[in-house]
């Protein structure tokens, strides 16, 4: 066998097993004569070597792929060793209604439910359709071909087919009736870099499912807990996938519009004769962490409020700024401007 390359020496430690790396034959390997030298393999002829090609990294993954296959990858027709696989579905009427029919109801798998909630791990959720094959950039050719539009949860994605996860998954068996928009990519490597790819890039594991039954309103179910992922990370993808979610399912009946920059807290009231909108600014230089030690005026807003058919918006009042705005109507909504808020301000329209 002659001298190993760098190439060579990627494919066997892909395929490699923890059992099979012996510090022995690494031992062996140094009490080799000096004459000897120049046969042996790559990186014991170097002291220091630095990043691996990009290309020499996909091909090796793509040899490996199939006889290489992580624990935490699983087929949604086996059964999880977690706990029994879950069916999705659109006859059930089970939580959430016309979504999940069964669900493993043992110790063991509440135990491995309850162990999900505390795990991380560098995994992956792919979005479907995916649309990489139309955005600007490089191209390798075996981009899968756009099939359909995206779903509006998914709003302002455009341009990615992946979402940061950090979770786990179990499989699920999936109504024909009800759509898949994301699916699980499993943990792999992060560490050292060359060892950094995707070694199952795609499954069948679904991390968010959408349903429209007829005269039974919208249902989304989001296997994949990225609420949790938000509070925990804070990444603004999450925040902005589940928005995306609440305002689908509401099917454009939130009766409150607020624009502008920053974070803000909002809560509408309706009393006889008047609507009270409470805002409460967030935005810090340690936004979710206490306590506050700077307040960060935020400003212009832009607000639409739907009005119900007891409030005629004349006007709207500013109870911290002590002053009132202009508000117009215009197809039963009422639009006015609050040009800075500090800490809170409390909108009365009447």
């Amino acid at each position: 066998m002659g001298p190993s390359t760098r190439r060579t020496f990627l494919k066997q430690t892909a395929t490699a097993t923890p059992a099979g790396l012996s510090l022995s034959s690494v031992a062996a390997q140094r009490k080799t004569p000096a004459a000897t030298i120049g046969a042996l393999p790559w990186y014991r002829r170097t002291l220091r070597w630095g990043q691996t090609n990009i290309t020499e990294i996909a091909l090796t993954a793509r040899t490996t792929t199939s006889t290489s296959r992580p624990s935490c990858a699983r087929s949604s027709s086996a059964t999880s060793p977690r706990g029994s696989p879950t069916t999705v579905g659109a006859g059930s009427t089970a939580a959430p209604s016309a979504i999940v029919a069964t669900a493993g109801g043992s110790s063991a798998t509440a135990l491995a439910r309850t162990s999900h909630a505390s795990e991380t791990a560098h995994t992956y959720l792919r979005l479907n359709p995916e649309l990489r094959a139309r955005v600007y950039g490089p191209h390798i050719g075996a981009e899968p071909p756009i099939t359909s539009q995206r779903h509006e949860a998914l709003r302002g994605f455009e341009e990615t087919d992946l979402l940061p996860f950090g979770g786990v998954l179990d499989p699920l068996r999936v109504d024909a009736t009800a759509r898949v928009l994301m699916t699980f990519v499993p943990a792999f490597p992060i560490y050292p870099p060359e060892t950094a790819w995707m070694r199952e890039p795609k499954t069948d594991i679904p991390g968010l499912i959408v349903h429209s039954p007829a005269r039974s309103g919208r249902i989304a179910f989001l296997p994949a807990d990225c609420d949790r992922r938000f509070a925990r990370d804070n990444l603004p993808d999450h925040g902005n996938l589940l928005a995306n979610l609440v305002r689908w399912a509401a099917n454009d009946t939130i009766p409150l519009s607020v624009e502008g920059a920053g974070l803000i807290d909002c809560h509408l009231y309706h009393q006889p004769g008047r609507l009270i909108l409470h805002l409460v600014n967030l935005t810090s230089a340690g936004t979710w962490r206490q306590p506050v030690d700077e307040l960060i005026p935020i400003g212009p807003l832009h607000i639409r409020v739907k009005l119900p058919a007891d409030v005629n918006a004349k006007r709207a009042r500013l109870l911290v700024a002590g002053k009132a705005v202009n508000a117009g109507t215009v197809a039963g909504w009422s639009c006015f401007e609050v040009k800075s808020i500090l800490d809170h301000e409390v909108c009365v329209i009447s």
